[in-house]
C-alpha cells in the first residue's frame, strides 16, 4: 500500500491580512444590525377596529363628558344673563330737521342690541308752534323712537325721544346759565304725566369726545316713573334727549337707559351766518336774494 503524503499546512496569514479580515467581519455585523433596526422601525402593531363597538380606552367617554359639561354651563349662563346683555349696542340715528332757524346736524344714541322695535312701529316726528315772529312760526320738533321690546318681549321704555328748537345767539348749553338754576321739569316742554311735580334726583354736566357739553338730569315722577334728560346747544338749536320708564321698566333697564342718555351725541357746529329767512325758505341765490 502506498503511503499518502501528508497535506501541507496553510501558511500563516500575515498580521496585515488578519487585521483586514477582522475589519470586514465587523462591517458585515454592523450592517446586519442596522438592517434589523430598520425592520423593527417599520413594524406596525395591528389594531383591531370594531364598528359600533364602544371604546375601551376611555377617550371617547371623556370627550362626551366634556361636551355635556360645556352644554350645561352654557345653559346656566343663558338663564343667568339677560338676553339683551348678550348682544352689543346698536347706534340709532335721528333724522336732522331741515330748513329751519338752526343748522341741521346728525344726532344719535345707542340702545342694547337685544332690543327691537315693536312690530308695526317706527319713528315719528311732530311739531309744536311756540310763537310767530317776522320769519313765521317758530316750532319745537319732537322725534319719538318706536317702542322697543327687550329680549324677553317686554316693552323696554315708555318713551325715548329728542326735541329741537331755536336757540339763536347761544353757542353752548352753558349759555343758559348754571345747571343749578334750570328747572328741567318745566324748561324743555317734555310731556310726561305730572312732570311738573317731579323730584330732581340728580343733575350733572357731561363733555363728550367731540367737546360738546351737555346738562343731564334724572327726575322721579309721583307715579314712580323715571325721566332721564340730556340737553345741549349746537348750530343755533337746543337739543333735548329724554327717556321715560315706568317703575317696572326702570328696575329692569336702568343701566341700558342711562347708557342711551350718556351716548346721546350732537356734534359741535357754529350757528349759520345766513339770514334766517334764507335758512327757512331757501330763497337766496349765490348773489343774494332772488
Amino acid at each position: 500500500a502506498r503511503l499518502q503524503q501528508p497535506r501541507a499546512l496553510p501558511k500563516p496569514m500575515s498580521a496585515s491580512t488578519s487585521q483586514l479580515g477582522l475589519a470586514v467581519s465587523r462591517v458585515t455585523a454592523l450592517r446586519a444590525s442596522k438592517a434589523t433596526e430598520r425592520v423593527r422601525a417599520l413594524h406596525v402593531t395591528p389594531i383591531r377596529c370594531h364598528v359600533g363597538a364602544p371604546s375601551t380606552d376611555g377617550a371617547a367617554e371623556v370627550t362626551r363628558r366634556g361636551a355635556l359639561r360645556a352644554a350645561a354651563a352654557a345653559a346656566m349662563l343663558a338663564v343667568a344673563t339677560p338676553r339683551s346683555a348678550l348682544a352689543g349696542d346698536n347706534v340709532v340715528s335721528f333724522e336732522p330737521v331741515q330748513n329751519e332757524r338752526w343748522v341741521a346736524v346728525p344726532l344719535s344714541t345707542k340702545i342694547p342690541g337685544g332690543w327691537a322695535p315693536r312690530p308695526g312701529q317706527r319713528a315719528k316726528q311732530s311739531k309744536f308752534m311756540l310763537y310767530t315772529d317776522t320769519y313765521g312760526p317758530n316750532y319745537r320738533y319732537t322725534t319719538s323712537l318706536p317702542k322697543y321690546v327687550d329680549g324677553d318681549g317686554a316693552v323696554a321704555a315708555k318713551e325715548i325721544q329728542v326735541q329741537v328748537q331755536s336757540r339763536g345767539g347761544q353757542e353752548s348749553i352753558t349759555d343758559l346759565g348754571p345747571i343749578a338754576g334750570i328747572d328741567a321739569a318745566k324748561a324743555f316742554g317734555i310731556e310726561a304725566e305730572d312732570i311738573a311735580l317731579a323730584e330732581q334726583v340728580s343733575a350733572a354736566k357731561r363733555v363728550d369726545s367731540g367737546k360738546q357739553t351737555y346738562y343731564q338730569w334724572e327726575l322721579a315722577l309721583p307715579s314712580g316713573s323715571r325721566v332721564l334728560i340730556s340737553a345741549c346747544v349746537s348750530g343755533g338749536g337746543l337739543y333735548v334727549f329724554s327717556a321715560e320708564a315706568t317703575a317696572d321698566q326702570w328696575a329692569k333697564n336702568e343701566a341700558a337707559l342711562r347708557g342711551a342718555r350718556d351716548a346721546f351725541t350732537v356734534p359741535v357746529v357754529a350757528e349759520s351766518t345766513t339770514d334766517i329767512s334764507n335758512r327757512i325758505y331757501n330763497n337766496a341765490s349765490d348773489g343774494g336774494f332772488k
